[in-house]
Parts: C-alpha cells; structure tokens; sequence
C-alpha cells in the first residue's frame, strides 16, 4: 500500500513542485478546501451553475499557478513571487461569477455591453487559462487555443470553407468569459466541476482505503498461477483500478509498480513489461462505471445518460482487456514463460478477507444502476469508502489518510479543469464560427460517402489529437470536429462518440508519444521508442474493436438480447483468434501462411454477417483442428 501511494506521489512530483513544508501546508489546505467544497456543494445541492464553475476554477487555476513550475529552470521547491501574483490574479478574476452573481444572470448575453472591468477581467482570465494549461497540460492544448482566438478576427480575411463574419473584442470576451454555454465557463468546466472531481477524489479515496493492494492481490490469485501470470495479473489489476481512476498514467504507477518488477523477474522483456502496463492501464479509463472524465462530458453533449453510455461501452470495454489479455497469453506460450511464484500469490483467503475494500465499487455501480445522479453515487461511494476501511484496522481511514485523499484527489483534477476550460474556449470558436459543421463536411466529401473512408479519417484526427492531449480534451475536440460527420452518414450517435472517445484514449500508447508506455518505460528502466511501439502492437487487436461496433450496434447494446449476446460472443472468439494470428500462436506456432489465415478467420468473425462468422468459425476451427492432430501426433511419437 505504501509503495503504491509513494509511487502516485512521485508520479505527481515528477511535473508538480515537490514544495517545502510551509508552502506545501498552504497548498494542502486550498487542495482540501476545494474538495470539501464541492463534496459540500454535492451533499447540500449545486450552487447556480455559474457559481459553482467560478468557485471550481477558483480553486484550481491557483493551485496550477502554485503547483506546477513555468519553466524548467523555476524552482522546484516554492512557487516564484509570480506565480504568487497570478494565484491571486485567478483568483480575483474567477470570483466575479460569485460576486456579481445576480447580475450577471439577469444579463442578456451578446445582447447588453460589456462593463469595463468585465472586458479587463475577462481579457485577463483568458491569457490565465492558457498559461495555466501550458504549465500543468500540454503546449499542443495551448497552440490550438491560441489559433483559434487568433482566427476569430482574421476569419473575414480567410478564403473557402475558413472564412467568417469575424468577431469584434468586446464579443470575443464576452463568449470565453461570460458565456455558461461555452467558454470557460461553459459545459466542460461544469463537468469538471461537478462529475469529474467527485469521482477522481473517489478513486483517491478507495486508493488510501487500501483497494489498490486489494485489485493486485485479487488479480494475482486469480490470474498469477497461468502462463505468463504477471502480465495478465497486470492486465486484470488495471482494468480494476483504472475503471475507478479513469487517469491512465495514475493506473501505471499505481499498478505498474508492483507488476513490472514481476514481470521482469519472470522473463518478459523489460520493455514488454513497461508495455504490457501501459496497454492495460490505457484501457482503465474505457472500462465502465467510472470511465475518466470524457464519459461525463460525452453524456452533456449528446445528451445521452450516463448510465446508457457506460452500458453501451461495457461489451467493447471487455473486447480490448480481452484482446490485450490473449496477446499476453499468446507471448508467454511463444516464449514459454512460467506463472507467479507460489510463494508471491496472495491465499483466496487473504483475498476473500480483503474483499470489503470492493464494496464501495459494487455500491456506486448499484447506486448508478438505480437511477441516482453520478455526482449522489460518487459521493455517498466516497463516504462508504470510508465506513468499510473501518472493518479492518490495517485499512482504518485516519483523519490524516481522510485528508490525505482530498489533498490527492484536488491536485489530480487540476490537469482536467485546465484542460476543460480551455477546450472550452476552442470549442466555443468552433460552434460560432461554424467550423466545426465545415469540417465534418470536409470528411465526408473527402471519404465520397464511404463509411469505412470516414471512419479511418476520423480515427487518425482522434490518434493525432490524443498524441499531444489529454483524453478529455482530444475527445472533445474530435467530437466538436467529427463525431457530427459520422452521425450525418447514418452511425449510431452513441457509437460514433463512443468511437471517438476509444481512439482518444488509444493515442496513450500510440507512437511516437505514448505517454503511458514513457511512464512504463521509467518503471521497468527500458526503452520508451521500444516500450511504446510494444504497447502499441499489444493494443493492436483492440484497434479494430470500434469498427466492430459502429458496423454493429449491437455490441453498444443497441438491439435485442439475442442480437447481442450473439455479437458479444462472436466479437470475443474473433478478438482472442484475432491475437493469436498477430502473435504468430494459437495451440503451437503459426507458420507464416497459416498466421495469416487465423488473422483472417479473426476479422472474418467480428464482421457483421452470419455467413462471412461462420466462415471464420470454420476457418479457425479447421486451424485449431489441424495443430492440435498435429499435436498429438508429436506427442505419441
């Protein structure tokens, strides 16, 4: 439990200010008070929702500005006086929203002028934010929101599709800064502000509560003793943290610290064990209930509810730690590797002692399941988190360890507030502008009408955004650009969000980047290229899985019973055979024409037509058929 929590918190240093004692005590007490804050405003109802995404921002663009050094030679160990002054200047900026509230409200948006300090203010927070999101997110983030207030006067100037009425100051600060719709303010920050902060402090929770140790020890009782057990150990284990964290780079550290070091013990390349991490840990923020951030923004675009969107991506959650999991086992027969040591697997009766630590996850998925808000699960899972630590004294919640986790969880939503309220900016110039509307029509006209076409273009701008962003903000942006494209040629809305959200969270471990597999690589002391193209072919079979299921909706739950059970099996056949053939093994080694008729049968079976399965069945049962005689004709000689 120890290692895990100091892993996380070296994790966290390795960007944040590691600060001294008395300006860590003062950030710990704003990072609490953010936490009791919203916990607070869950437990006694929303504020207005200008408000409450004031407050949040309140909170959170200081803790950037104190937290996260400008430059590379910045100190490391105290915020500078600039960062000071600017901490105290997001302040002063984000309370107007509070402050003024009443008026505010009773104002008519693009309709009534702009007072003074308003046009000051707001010019002010706009240049915070991005600065903000430079320090703690991405540069990339920053570039394309500095493009697009750049191209917000220069549209009148731009030819073809480009070109706009253009938007006088005094409107571009009014739609960043006192908009609820988009800007700053908008849609995404109260994401942020009410679903994602509940549920990362909930994982921060469960965290200190001890269901880390619980997921590794679980995962190893149950998977440990197989083939190449560590690396499926580190498949099970971070999809369990992962579906309650939804931060991938968290899910490495928290998981990777324990399985890497076995794996390598028990033969896997280093740079395959970092990647093995990274390829599960990226998964972790698909798994459903709690998905990371980008489920709860996908729900107020769409409209869809969360409960629908989760459900909808259950059966193709499953699909990719299926596929991950089947390229592990397939590589360890390939290199005829052992299990866990006997010695380093957890009894079922240490496992089964452990077991209350998972009742606040079954808890927030009956709560969710039963119509309560995500905001109402998530906290309530919070406060069961803390009653179950209490059955055992080694997991007992001290006021300490309490406080500890909010500290957590406030300084992990920082990098999501940032990221929101600048997506927010760059989406609110696509809305008005139309860009976004033009953009989808350029694909479709690019793809001439054909789906397949479409969807590979949308997959790429997905990859390349993700590479440089965070997955909420690449999905947003996609989703912005793209995901109306796919809907206007016929897809499902929620599978082409669903669609666009998987590709987003596959950048994690898509080269040249990969920020999983780089923080994968630094565990297992490898090769980040190396580790990265690694993770990468680990996740390869996963890559098909969302053509899968926009050509067959009913692998996102959108059809009858028999239709999706028939879909999920068949998906689940032609993924594990899918791997086979990409790891060159199914019951022995594959020759090479043989290789490439299972990769065959593999695809012919996730394709939605009953005779091309059945062909793939027949294909790949005669495949099967052929090395196991060929098996047991080795074995009587």
């Amino acid at each position: 439990m120890k290692e895990i929590l100091k892993q996380l918190k070296s994790q966290r240093v390795a960007k944040q200010r590691n600060l001294r004692s008395g300006y860590n005590i003062a950030v710990y007490i704003i990072a609490v008070g953010a936490a009791l804050l919203h916990l607070f405003s869950v437990y006694h109802g929303l504020f207005n929702p200008r408000m409450q995404r004031s407050l949040h921002l309140m909170f959170m663009l200081p803790l950037a500005f104190l937290l996260f050094p400008a430059r590379d030679n910045s100190p490391k160990d105290r915020p500078s006086i600039p960062d000071f002054l600017l901490a105290l200047l997001a302040v002063a900026v984000s309370s107007i929203g509070t402050l003024e509230l009443e008026r505010l409200e009773n104002r008519w948006i693009f309709a009534t002028d702009l007072m003074p300090h308003e046009i000051i203010f707001g010019s002010i927070n706009v240049l915070l934010i991005l600065e903000a999101t430079r320090r703690s997110v991405s540069t990339v983030l920053v570039y394309l929101a500095a493009a697009v207030l750049i191209y917000l006067p220069l549209g009148p100037y731009l030819p073809g599709i480009l070109k706009h009425d253009g938007f006088p100051f005094q409107r571009m600060v009014e739609m960043m800064y006192l908009d609820t719709d988009q800007g700053i303010y908008g849609m995404l920050t109260g994401v942020s502000a009410t679903y994602v902060i509940l549920f990362v402090l909930f994982g921060a929770f469960i965290l200190y509560a001890g269901a880390g140790v619980f997921f590794t020890d679980f995962a190893t009782a149950v998977a440990g003793r197989s083939r190449g057990g560590p690396a499926k150990v580190a498949v099970v284990s971070s999809g369990l943290f992962g579906t309650m964290t939804g931060i991938a780079v968290a899910n490495v550290y928290a998981t990777g610290s324990v399985t890497i070091p076995l794996m390598i013990r028990t033969g896997y390349r280093p740079s395959f064990a970092g990647a093995v991490e990274a390829a599960a840990s990226t998964g972790g923020q698909y798994m459903p209930p709690v998905m990371g951030a980008a489920a709860f923004v996908m729900a107020e675009i769409t409209g869809i509810s969360y409960y629908d969107i989760a459900l909808g991506a259950s059966i193709s959650a499953v699909l990719y730690f299926v596929a991950v999991g089947s390229m592990v086992h397939f590589e360890a027969l390939r290199l005829g590797l052992s299990g866990v040591a006997e010695k380093e697997i957890p009894t079922y009766k240490k496992v089964f002692m452990e077991s209350y630590l998972f009742i606040p996850v079954v808890a927030i998925i009956y709560m969710l399941l039963n119509g309560y808000s995500p905001m109402k699960a998530a906290f309530y899972a919070i406060v069961i988190s803390v009653v179950t630590s209490y059955f055992r004294r080694e997991t007992w919640m001290s006021p300490k360890k309490i406080l500890e986790a909010m500290n957590m969880g406030a300084r992990n939503t920082i990098m999501v507030a940032m990221a929101c309220a600048c997506a927010g900016m760059i989406v609110a110039v696509m809305t008005h502008t139309g860009l976004g509307l033009s953009f989808s029509s350029m694909i479709i006209a690019s793809s001439g009408g054909v789906l397949l076409i479409a969807l590979f273009l949308v997959m790429i701008v997905s990859l390349i955004l993700g590479i440089g962003l965070p997955t909420t903000a690449a999905y947003v942006l996609t989703a912005a650009l793209a995901a109306p494209a796919l809907e206007r040629m016929g897809v499902d809305q929620l599978a082409a969000h669903l669609f666009v959200f998987y590709f987003a969270i596959i950048a994690c471990v898509t080269p040249p980047v990969s920020i999983c597999a780089y923080a994968g690589a630094g565990i297992a002391d490898a090769d980040p290229v190396e580790t990265g193209f690694a993770a990468a072919k680990l996740a390869i079979a996963g890559f098909i899985v969302p053509y899968m299921f926009v050509y067959n909706p009913a692998l996102v739950t959108r059809g009858t019973l028999t239709e999706i059970c028939f879909s999920s099996v068949t998906a689940l056949v032609g993924v594990v055979v899918l791997a086979g053939g990409l790891q060159g093994w199914l019951l022995r080694k594959t020759g090479n024409t043989e290789r490439w008729l299972v990769v065959a049968a593999g695809i012919a079976l996730v394709v939605p037509n009953l005779w091309v399965t059945l062909f793939g069945f027949a294909l790949a049962g005669g495949i099967i058929g052929k090395q196991w005689v060929s098996l047991r004709a080795a074995e009587s000689v």
